[in-house]
């Protein structure tokens, strides 16, 4: 037998072999975990309080910009939700959100700023996804893999999608850019329980005006720095509505 055939032979095996261990791995490997429907559904009514930084970067056009946020979640069950969402920068001002059920069955939404305070009737309660990403199409959702966050083990998910401005940016409607295409992308890790550790909404496409391109590109991040499992701030909460004349909670 020809020894430079052998050899041939041999080298091509070898780089094959080399193929198959390197991108086989890869092209096969599917992370294992629950569904992201079996998580978000426990995001509806367990009870927790959570601590988060809330970054939120902006580039149109060239014109950059970043703000950053102290956003302070807690709810209990399927009704009770206290926010306060506080800015690090100087001066220092708060909103505060409560949204409960009163006795009479009616869900109200009590919200106190700066420039307005007052409570109105909800058709529905939230949750903490759902504040965070304007669209969640649960379905399109899937598992990417788990991370260590804060000591939690988090399954991580992320959904893309193109949908329109308008859709994400309601103020974009009223400068006649609602229906301008967009590409979004969702990413979302939680705990076994259901507890969003990492919400990220990121939004890119580009404008053309007057004949000119230009980019837009919109990212807002939640990460979390502390968790309470199991408490509410009803105190907090009562405080609030209070203040506001409300005092027919269940």
């Amino acid at each position: 037998m020809n020894l430079r055939y052998v050899l041939i032979t041999a080298i091509v095996v070898v780089v094959i072999v080399v193929l198959i261990l390197v991108f086989v791995p890869h092209i096969i490997y599917k992370p294992t975990g629950p569904s992201f429907n079996e998580l978000f559904a426990y995001t509806n009514n367990n009870t927790y309080t959570a601590n988060y930084n809330y970054y939120v970067y902006s580039n149109i056009a060239g014109q950059v910009s970043t703000e950053e946020y102290l956003f302070l979640y807690s709810q209990r069950g399927p009704m009770d939700r206290y926010i306060v969402v506080t800015t690090t920068s100087s001066p220092q001002m708060s909103l505060y959100i409560v949204t409960t059920q009163l006795s009479n069955g009616t869900i109200v939404q009590c919200v106190a700023e700066p420039m307005y305070a007052g409570c109105f009737p909800a058709n529905q309660t939230f949750n903490l996804v759902y504040l965070a990403l304007p669209i969640v199409n649960s379905s399109s959702f899937t598992l990417i893999g788990t991370q260590k966050i804060l000591g939690y083990s988090a399954y991580c998910y992320a959904s893309r999608n193109v949908t329109t401005l308008g859709s994400v940016m309601p103020s974009a409607v009223q400068a006649g850019l609602g229906s301008v295409p967009v590409n979004v992308t969702s990413e979302i890790c939680m705990t076994q329980d259901g507890v969003p550790l990492l919400i990220k909404l990121s939004v890119f496409t580009t404008l053309s005006v007057s004949g000119y391109s230009a980019p837009l590109n919109l990212t807002q991040t939640l990460q979390v720095t502390s968790i309470q499992d199991g408490v509410y701030l009803s105190n907090n909460a009562t405080t609030l509505l209070n203040s506001l004349g409300i005092n027919a909670t269940r």
